[in-house]
């Protein structure tokens, strides 16, 4: 397996990294938000296909399963919105125990959310595992990244979202602020609706054939992580002024996108500030079909 490529280190930016476990290729991407100096950082992998269970007799077929297409897909065509939700969180606090208990309440709420919608496309859900130990740990997707690198990420081999504690109240993290800590969980969450979809797995495909570096392979890594603000937008659209989250604590988490360093032509996966702030608030304001990153125009992905 190739030793993943690391992109990242950008302060003022939350950073999603995804990699996709294909045929033993890894690619990588980041994406930006709200901080002062934040480097908030996610990777995502596309895991295997859901397969139906031989043993259970089941005929192929009559299970949900991923689609692997990208603007073609079946959530994207269609428009789907989340239903309202009231969500829950425990007072928030920034010790370790305070964090990870936010953090799990807070996959609770886009589990509610997402479930329907994915039913409703004939899509798979399942929810995913939580690690919030203080450090990120080596796992299926490589070994971890380093603090420069990387604050949080998700791994699609084992359907895991990653959220360390220390990492994420430092400065660079989400520190003290709840929104910020709520934005990057709705953000690596949105790569964990990829995940279920087959929408990154599609993506990662792409990125293997151009390669990483490649101008085409960091357009679709902006498309993929530019589609995770938009879902987060949408959930935090779905939760906004019920609840634990009234609608500044909302509007504060979509405003967290905004603040992201640009980055140079070169490693440019993200987009720039005025697209990552666009995209969320596409999210904030539709459904399913305003988060077609894979059908917008290039200047809209820049």
């Amino acid at each position: 397996m190739d030793t993943p490529e690391r992109r990242g280190g950008n302060p003022l930016a939350v950073v999603s990294v995804f990699v996709v476990v294909v045929a033993g290729v890894l690619g990588l991407a980041l994406v930006p938000r709200l901080g002062l100096t934040r480097q908030v950082e996610g990777r995502a992998v596309a895991a295997a296909p859901i397969e139906a269970d031989p043993a259970s007799g089941e005929p192929e077929g009559s299970r949900p399963r991923s689609v692997y297409r990208l603007g073609d897909h079946p959530l994207l065509t269609s428009d789907r919105r989340l239903g309202q939700v009231t969500c829950e969180l425990p007072a928030f606090g920034t010790g370790d125990e305070q964090l990870a208990a936010f953090y799990r309440a807070g996959v609770l709420c886009l589990d509610r959310a997402w479930e329907p919608v994915l039913a409703q496309a004939g899509l798979p859900f399942a929810t995913p595992e939580l690690n919030t130990g203080p450090e990120l740990e080596d796992g299926p997707c490589g070994a971890a990244p380093s603090a420069d690198e990387a604050v949080a990420y998700y791994c699609g081999s084992n359907r895991t979202v990653y959220m360390p504690t220390a990492r994420l109240r430092a400065p660079g993290g989400g520190e003290d602020r709840a929104s910020s800590h709520l934005a990057t969980l709705a953000h690596e969450y949105g790569h964990h609706v990829q995940a279920l979809s087959g929408v990154l797995r599609a993506g990662n495909r792409r990125i293997a054939e151009a390669g990483e570096s490649d101008p085409a392979g960091l357009e679709m890594s902006r498309r993929l992580e530019l589609q995770a603000n938009c879902f987060a937008g949408m959930f935090l659209a779905s939760v906004s002024g019920r609840g634990s989250v009234d609608r500044v604590m909302a509007e504060e988490a979509v405003e967290d996108f905004r603040y992201a360093v640009v980055e140079p032509p070169e490693r440019n996966s993200h987009g720039s500030p005025a697209n990552q702030d666009t995209w969320a608030r596409a999210g904030f304001g539709g459904g399913t079909s305003a988060c077609n990153t894979f059908t917008a125009d290039a200047g809209a992905v820049g």
